[in-house]
């Protein structure tokens, strides 16, 4: 009995024994497999995987959200938000890329989600139109602590503040935040002009040391504070815009949500059919 009690002892214990080695093991891995994200080049190729790729294909990335007024303190509902990004990098030096995008938002009923083309703005009470636009970016330079914009003419006139917040790595993921501030310089004449905005990219550890992957499956999340648009109708109205959106990087167009698609061949078909075409600014511009 004696023997048996011993054996047993000595069997749980050496269970215990390997178990403990093992999450010391883990522990000690944990502790020193994860990037260092510190590092210029391990920060910039982790940025670019999450936010493009470090190859020149096309990246797509699209948000759901809302936007709201905020007017006195109080944020009053407008309409809901479908986003999407087309964007295309290329390495321009061993701690840069150039990237360019096209933008194209979409703005939707509160209560049916579908495309509003006329808008009754619930600050003012009066009915607007509603453009359905694209936006063609400028070219941008993106390293590892922020971006800069290239050769472009609004910068003489604006304040351009941009920076990529340190690294939040939680257990097997990381988050990186982009952070934009964009204002009028103190010596414009035009309007005021005030952009603010926030945008979180969430990724697999594992899939941003992974040196054979150029892009990864990146989680978004956006907020942003800015200036009421010329077409909102908001003349007069000392207030700002606030949007807030989640969304996922996708592999192509066809990835995108449904009714996205949908707005996009009637709106944007030019851009779905040739969306390396819409980046570099290559599409016939159409009439009016």
């Amino acid at each position: 009995m004696t023997h048996a009690i011993i054996n047993r002892r000595s069997l749980i214990g050496s269970a215990m024994g390997v178990a403990a080695s093992t999450i010391l093991s883990r522990s000690a891995i944990a502790k020193t497999d994860p990037a260092d994200f510190a590092d210029p080049k391990i920060r910039l190729t982790s940025i670019m995987k999450m936010r493009g790729a470090t190859d020149d294909r096309l990246c797509i990335g699209y948000v759901t959200g809302m936007r709201y007024a905020v007017v006195d303190g109080v944020a009053t509902p407008l309409f809901g938000m479908l986003a999407a990004t087309f964007t295309r990098c290329k390495k321009a030096a061993d701690d840069a890329y150039e990237s360019r995008s096209f933008e194209i938002a979409y703005f939707t009923d509160l209560a049916t989600g579908k495309l509003v083309e006329t808008w009754t703005n619930p600050i003012t009470n009066k009915a607007v139109s509603v453009p359905q636009n694209g936006s063609l970016m400028g070219k941008v330079l993106m390293k590892g602590t922020g971006l800069l914009p290239i050769n472009s003419p609004m910068m003489t006139v604006m304040e351009f503040g941009h920076q990529f917040r340190p690294a939040v790595v939680l257990g097997e993921e990381v988050s990186i935040t982009e952070e934009i501030r964009i204002r009028n310089k103190a010596s414009s004449t035009g309007p005021r002009f005030r952009y603010n905005e926030n945008t979180t990219y969430t990724a697999a550890r594992d899939d941003l040391a992974n040196a054979k992957l150029a892009t990864v499956p990146t989680a978004i999340s956006y907020q942003s504070l800015i200036g009421f648009s010329p077409w909102m109708g908001m003349e007069g109205i000392d207030g700002l815009n606030m949007g807030r959106g989640t969304g996922h990087r996708v592999v192509s167009a066809k990835d995108l949500p449904p009714y996205f698609l949908e707005l996009m061949e009637k709106y944007h078909v030019d851009v779905l059919n040739d969306p390396i075409a819409a980046i570099e600014g290559k599409l016939e511009k159409k009439p009016g």
